[in-house]
C-alpha cells in the first residue's frame, strides 16, 4: 500500500489489524474428533481456507463491477446497499458516493485534499455552546459533533468503501468456523454470583457500540468507573462497519480492555460481524481469554446462571440474519431454559436479532417462528436485544409474555425517533431525547445514545436504569416475579421524559 493511500484510509477512519502477543489460552477445540463423540452434535464446519479472511475494502475493479451492475439493475443494487445499511438510498446519493468513492481509488492524493477541506468546513458549522459540559467530560475524549461517521445515508461514501464488496458479492467472504458447544469442557455454562441481601449482582448491556466514535467512548468511560461493582458487561453485537480486526481493535478491544481486570465482558455475534465471517469477532474471544481469569467466553454463545437468575446469550447473526433455527442450538436452548425455570430463576434471554419493533406491525419469525415453542411455554422472561437502533422498555402482554429491552442505541448515528401512537407494543419507556440537549441546537437529528444496567437481587427482583452517554439517567424500574414465583413484572417505571 503507498504512502497516499494508507494516509486517505487512516484519515477515512480504517485501522489496520493490532498484531497482539499470543493468548496465554488456544481456542476451544472445534474439530471433528471433540464433536464426533456426541450423536446429536451437528457436522463440523471445514476449515476455512485463511484464517485472517475478512472483507476487502473496495478495489477499484470492484467500483467498476459495481457500477455496471447498478447501470443494469439499479433496483437490485440499491436493495443490498439498503439491507446492509438498514434505510433506503436514493439513486442520486449513490450516483455521488460511487462518483467520490471513484476519486479516492484512482487519485488519493486529490480526495484527501477534499476530505481534509470538507472536514474544516464541517467542523466550523458544527460547534457546541462553550458553556455545555456535563459531569464526566474530560479533554482525553473530545467532541465533534459534526462527525457524520457510520451514518447510513450522510457516510454513504464509507459505507461503500468499506462495505461495497459485499454488496456486490453478497456471502462470498468464508464464514470461520463455527464454535459448538459440544466441544467445550464448560458447554457454554458460566458461573454467575449469587446475590446476597447486601451485595447483588450489577450488570451492564448495551448493544450496536462498535464505532469508536465519542457517544461510545463515554459509555465505556462510565463502565470503566464503574470498576468492581460492575461484575459483567454484555455487549450484544455490532461492529462497524463489517467487523474486521482493525475494526474490533479500534472500536472494542481499546474502549473495554480497562475493564478486563475487574468485568467478565462478554459479546454476541452480530450482522456486521458477519460481513467479515466471524473471523475477528471468535479471534476477539480468544484474546480476551488470554488477559485475564474474569474473561471466559469461548463461543458465541452461553448461559451465565445462579441459582435465581440465568442470562442466555444467543448467536442469531452466524447462520442466518435474524434467525435462529440451528437444531443444535435450539436444543441447548431449550435445555437451559427448561432447567433455569425448574429451579424457579428468571430467565434473560439475549440476543442480537429482535422479537418486534416499534415502528412495523408485524412480529419478527425469530419469534412467530424459531422460538414459538419455548415463548407458549413461558420459558422467557425477560428479552433484550440490539439492532433496532434505539432504546425502549416494553411490558409483557398475553401475546408478548415477557418484559422486552431495545438497547440498539450504545454507539450507531441512529436518526431520532419518537413512539408510534398506533403500535399495539406496550412502551414503557423510550428514548427519544436527541444525542445533545435541545438548548444547543446541536444535532437534533441524532438521537440518544446508551446503555442499560441491570441489579440482581437476593429475592429475585432486579433493578432496571437506563443511562444516557453522558451519564443522565433516563429511566428506572424495579422488576419482580408476582407472588416469588410469577410472571415478572414491571413496578415504579419511571421516566426523566
Amino acid at each position: 500500500m503507498d504512502d497516499k493511500r494508507r494516509e486517505l484510509l487512516e484519515a477515512l477512519g480504517y485501522r489496520e489489524p493490532v498484531k497482539p502477543a499470543a493468548p496465554d489460552v488456544a481456542p476451544p477445540e472445534v474439530g471433528r474428533l471433540a464433536m464426533s463423540t456426541r450423536l446429536d452434535a451437528p457436522p463440523p464446519e471445514p476449515p476455512a481456507p485463511d484464517g485472517d479472511a475478512e472483507l476487502p475494502l473496495l478495489s477499484a475493479e470492484e467500483l467498476d463491477a459495481l457500477r455496471a451492475a447498478f447501470m443494469e439493475e439499479p433496483e437490485d443494487v440499491l436493495r443490498e446497499a439498503a439491507a446492509g445499511l438498514g434505510t433506503r438510498v436514493t439513486v442520486s446519493a449513490f450516483v455521488d458516493a460511487l462518483q467520490e468513492v471513484d476519486l479516492w481509488l484512482r487519485a488519493p492524493e486529490q480526495g484527501l485534499q477534499r476530505l481534509r477541506a470538507e472536514g474544516l468546513r464541517v467542523k466550523t458549522a458544527a460547534t457546541l455552546p462553550p458553556d455545555f459540559t456535563f459531569p464526566q467530560r474530560t479533554e482525553e475524549i473530545p467532541i465533534d459533533p459534526g462527525s457524520t461517521r457510520f451514518e447510513p445515508l450522510a457516510d454513504l461514501r464509507r459505507w461503500l468503501m468499506f462495505s461495497g464488496s459485499a454488496w456486490l458479492k453478497r456471502g462470498t467472504v468464508v464464514r470461520a468456523p463455527f464454535r459448538w458447544h459440544f466441544a467445550a469442557r464448560s458447554r457454554y455454562r458460566y458461573a454467575l454470583r449469587e446475590p446476597s441481601p447486601d451485595h447483588p449482582v450489577e450488570l451492564a448491556l448495551f448493544s450496536d457500540f462498535g464505532t469508536g466514535e465519542y457517544p461510545s467512548r463515554y459509555i465505556a468511560r462510565q463502565l470503566k468507573l464503574r470498576g468492581e461493582r460492575l461484575e459483567h458487561a454484555i455487549h450484544l453485537g455490532g461492529v462497524f462497519y463489517a467487523g474486521r480486526q482493525g475494526e474490533f481493535d479500534a472500536h472494542i478491544a481499546q474502549p473495554l480492555s480497562p475493564l478486563y481486570e475487574t468485568t467478565s465482558l462478554l459479546t454476541l455475534n452480530a450482522g456486521p460481524e458477519m460481513r467479515s465471517g466471524g473471523g475477528s469477532y471468535f479471534r476477539s474471544l480468544d484474546e480476551r481469554r488470554g488477559l485475564g481469569a474474569k474473561q471466559v467466553q469461548e463461543g458465541s454463545y452461553f448461559c451465565l446462571a445462579s441459582e435465581r437468575f440465568q442470562l442466555i446469550g444467543l448467536d442469531t447473526a452466524y447462520f442466518e440474519p435474524g434467525r435462529y433455527q440451528e437444531p443444535a442450538l435450539c436444543q441447548w436452548l431449550e435445555q437451559v431454559l427448561s432447567e433455569g425455570r425448574r429451579r424457579g430463576a428468571v430467565n434473560i434471554l439475549l440476543s442480537q436479532g429482535a422479537p418486534y419493533r416499534h415502528d412495523e406491525a408485524r412480529l419478527s419469525p425469530l419469534l412467530t417462528e424459531d422460538l414459538r415453542e419455548v415463548m407458549a411455554r413461558g420459558w422467557v422472561d425477560m428479552w433484550c436485544w440490539g439492532g433496532t437502533h434505539y432504546g425502549a422498555l416494553f411490558d409483557r402482554t398475553p401475546e408478548l409474555p415477557f418484559i422486552g429491552l431495545s438497547l440498539g442505541h450504545g454507539g450507531f448515528p441512529y436518526a431520532r425517533q419518537f413512539p408510534e401512537s398506533s403500535s399495539r407494543l406496550p412502551i414503557r419507556f423510550f428514548e427519544s431525547r436527541a444525542r445533545f440537549p435541545e438548548w444547543t441546537g446541536v444535532r437534533q437529528d441524532r438521537g440518544n445514545h446508551g446503555y442499560c444496567t441491570l441489579l440482581l437481587n437476593e429475592d429475585g427482583s432486579m433493578g432496571l436504569r437506563f443511562v444516557d452517554w453522558m451519564g443522565g439517567l433516563r429511566c428506572t424500574a424495579r422488576l419482580v416475579r408476582e407472588g416469588g414465583k410469577g410472571p415478572l413484572g414491571l413496578h415504579r417505571v419511571e421516566s426523566e421524559d
